[in-house]
């Protein structure tokens, strides 16, 4: 069986208003009390999350590739 190659992600607009809905969506899933006063600072950081994640899933990786068996520094 042929497993169809992933399409490439779909372009997020995480815009202010889309990452604070994102927040207020969160808050009661999380169950951790926010005030407001970090609201801007969590929508801030969730852009910049997303912005990260999509470095990491935009990452164009040989279909060959398979992960290290032992991690070194």
């Amino acid at each position: 069986m042929t497993i169809p190659p992933p399409s490439p992600t779909p372009a997020l607009p995480l815009d202010d208003a889309t990452a604070g809905a994102v927040v207020d969506a969160m808050i009661p899933l999380v169950g951790i009390p926010m005030a407001p006063e970090w609201r801007e600072t969590v929508i801030a950081n969730v852009k910049a999350t997303a912005a990260a994640a999509r470095l990491v899933l935009d990452f164009p990786l040989d279909d060959a590739v398979e992960p290290a068996p032992v991690f070194r520094a």
